[in-house]
């Protein structure tokens, strides 16, 4: 991975993460570097075929199923497009990754944490990002952000948020140094430029 970079912005619905994904490759590539802008689950057809499934209103999945989907479509994104674009000195920006699993299928639906952290280490050959951001703010202003028709998991009730919003901000705890928590309720611009200030030049 001589070279490419690999950052993940994560955090609750309606914090403005993928906003914040396309800002930051903006900047990274003003200052000279190759960058891709990935989802999860997506950024392969596989993916994005699961994703579909994971998101329907109308799909109805166990807990551990839906884990499950949602690591599948990470093995194939971090195989086929990241471990090769790392490899090759692109820098990537990541919208999400293993710590929405945790936050949501673990503290969100009562799935044991350290299981979903071994099936994401598994899946994942234990690729670490550079850093990750948790952009944090109330399940509340969340959902209120949110534009259209709600999907599956954001129609879930606000206690299961809230307890996604613990479960973010206890991985944010649990990772140390490696995470930054970002508040989401300031401006595009602060949250942009808290985001930049802690990434490597």
């Amino acid at each position: 991975m001589a070279g490419g970079r690999l950052y993940v912005i994560d955090g609750p619905d309606g914090a403005g993460k993928t906003t914040q994904a396309a800002r930051v490759a903006t900047c990274l590539r003003e200052r000279g570097r190759e960058v891709l802008v990935l989802r999860e689950p997506g950024g392969t057809p596989v993916g994005e075929a699961i994703r579909d499934v994971l998101l329907d209103p109308d799909t109805d999945l166990t807990a551990t199923a839906e884990m499950m989907l949602y690591q599948a479509a990470r093995a194939q994104l971090v195989e086929a497009v990241v471990r090769p674009a790392l490899e090759a000195g692109t820098d990537i920006v990541l919208d999400r990754f293993t710590y929405s699993t945790v936050a949501y299928q673990a503290f969100g639906l009562g799935l044991d944490a350290d299981a979903v952290r071994q099936v994401a280490e598994l899946v994942t050959g234990g690729l670490k990002p550079q850093r990750v951001f948790i952009l944090d703010l109330d399940p509340e202003t969340g959902l209120e952000r949110l534009q259209g028709g709600r999907d599956r998991i954001e129609g879930r009730p606000l206690d299961f948020h809230r307890r996604v919003r613990e479960g973010f901000l206890a991985e944010a705890a649990r990772l140390g140094e490696g995470a930054v928590v970002v508040d989401a309720t300031r401006s595009v611009d602060d949250v942009t430029q808290a985001i930049l200030s802690q990434v490597e030049p």
